[in-house]
């Protein structure tokens, strides 16, 4: 299937690992020009190398809003184009319970899943609107539709939906120039995060690592977990030519854990 983007110049933050570089992927097979953003140089140009032709990266903090200008600026100078195409994948912030946080760590959470997402947006549309075609995508997390329970996660719980929001409210504002936004809940993904996370999890448990994911897909509808590359397949569909009339939507990709409406 033809998603009508090659040529494109797509953005992707955090694209020099997990689902971030599995969607650079897709978009690089996509026939797309990719710039990765990510902060660690050596990750970065693994990636680069990996995607060949067609394919750069830029070491930039894009929780920062001088991070996202010189990853937009870079897609400038190395493809002679501003994206058209741009995913929001970043960290989520510090992580607790929310008898266990202070201040500083909401902050922090507002700042990387919202301000950054705005932040994003201002740089990226302008070049959009005047072009009359535009794909924004946040990589989020299904808990927008259920808070997380197994998972101690007050802080992104709060920030994740306030960023949905946000999606939702530039939707209506940016749709008529041509411009989706659109938002991804993630759900369990195998990362080395995940990975690193959730063996803690089970030593904890007196289980392994196998063993307890074992047990919880056990329930699951589909009883695995997922892989970059599924988020990489569902990414690319809304982001595509063929979804113009798709907006202000969240796409959960989690194999049917999720049991919310």
């Amino acid at each position: 299937m033809d998603l009508g983007i090659a040529g494109k110049v797509a953005l992707v933050t955090g694209g020099s690992q997990g689902i971030g570089l599995s969607c650079a992927r897709r978009f690089a097979a996509e026939g797309c020009m990719v710039m990765i953003a990510a902060r660690t140089q050596v990750r970065i140009d693994q990636s680069v190398k990996e995607l060949r032709a067609g394919a750069a990266g830029i070491s930039a903090d894009c929780t920062t809003k001088d991070g996202i200008a010189r990853a937009v600026g870079a897609c400038e100078e190395v493809f002679g184009a501003l994206p058209l195409i741009a995913v929001f994948n970043v960290d989520s912030g510090p992580k607790d319970a929310f008898l266990d946080v202070d201040d500083d760590t909401f902050a922090a959470a507002n700042t990387n899943n919202v301000m950054a997402f705005r932040w994003l947006v201002q740089a990226v549309y302008p070049a959009m609107k005047d072009r009359g075609w535009g794909r924004i995508l946040t990589i989020g997390t299904n808990s927008v539709k259920q808070p997380h329970r197994k998972l101690p996660r007050a802080a992104q719980n709060t920030y994740r939906v306030r960023a949905l929001a946000l999606s939702k409210t530039l939707s209506a504002e940016l749709g008529p120039f041509g411009i989706t936004v659109n938002t991804q809940g993630t759900g369990a993904i195998e990362t080395d995060k995940f990975r690193e996370v959730f063996t803690r999890i089970a030593e904890m448990r007196g289980e392994t690592y196998a063993q307890h994911i074992a047990g919880r897909v056990a329930e699951w509808p589909i009883r695995r977990l997922g892989t970059p590359a599924d988020m990489a397949a569902a990414a690319a569909f809304p982001c595509s030519d063929l979804a113009d009339f798709i907006t202000r939507q969240v796409l959960v990709v989690d194999g049917g854990n999720l049991e919310a409406v």
